[in-house]
């Protein structure tokens, strides 16, 4: 197949920089849908109170997402030499927010055992997220000379940790419904937690396909990978086994 007959995926498009803006705004609007209401209950004293680690894990995590959105003015902008520097500071931030998510989870759900907060089992997810998050970004920083490749990435990476604030938005809504139908048990989980996740990744994909007519593999991996391990989530929640053994690891 010669260059004329296959649309190669690294050439740009003049609608890249809308779409992939729109995608930004995706993830900004799952992560305060669900963050936002949650932390003005828990002010409100409906919710068990904060740790102290939970504000210092809100600033670094809402850093996160004001660099990724500070990155991308740099691009549109064209100053591609502050974008390259402060790419630096994604580096420092990402060893951080691997082992901040878990300690924060992991104190919150000490201090939610035993009242209708806690959920034990819920650990899975913020502990295996994070490591996905933190994958998917290191390889989207290793291919930063591959500009198109690079953004996918660290959107897709960054996709993977809104799902907290999408599940937050989402679960009250489709959790019963679903719960309700399918019973409490795995699709009443995945879905809730996971759709947001999905349905931008779908957006993303089919752009792709729409605008290339192929993905980049190593984009296309990055998203089978971050569904696989959403299915090893929602399954391992599920189990009686770890049920059982998150509850006794938070109840000492």
């Amino acid at each position: 197949m010669t260059s004329a007959t296959i649309d190669y995926p690294g050439l740009s498009r003049p609608t890249d920089r809308s779409f992939f803006l729109l995608i930004l705004a995706a993830i900004w609007s799952g992560v305060l849908a669900g963050f936002v209401p949650d932390s003005l209950e828990h002010l409100a004293g409906k919710h068990v109170a904060f740790a102290p680690i939970v504000h210092l894990h809100a600033v670094v995590f809402v850093g996160w997402m004001a660099l990724l959105t500070t990155q991308f003015t740099f691009v549109r902008i064209g100053r591609i030499d502050l974008h390259r520097r402060l790419g630096v500071v994604a580096v420092g931030m990402i060893p951080v927010m691997l082992v901040l998510g878990p300690a924060t989870s992991f104190i919150m759900a000490k201090r939610e055992f035993g009242t209708p907060d806690g959920d034990p089992a819920f650990l899975i997810l913020p502990w295996l997220s994070i490591i996905v998050f933190a994958t998917i970004s290191f390889a989207g920083l290793a291919f930063r000379r591959n500009a198109a490749v690079h953004k996918r990435l660290m959107l897709l990476g960054t996709v993977m940790i809104s799902d907290a604030g999408f599940g937050r938005w989402l679960g009250p809504q489709l959790g019963p419904l679903l719960g309700h139908a399918f019973g409490p048990g795995f699709v009443a989980f995945f879905v809730p937690s996971f759709i947001g996740s999905i349905l931008i990744a779908g957006a993303m994909l089919g752009y792709d396909l729409a605008t290339r007519r192929r993905p980049y593999p190593v984009v296309l991996g990055a998203m089978g990978f971050m569904v696989a391990v959403q299915v090893i989530i929602a399954a391992i929640y599920v189990s009686p086994a770890w049920i059982a053994f998150a509850t006794q690891l938070v109840r000492h």
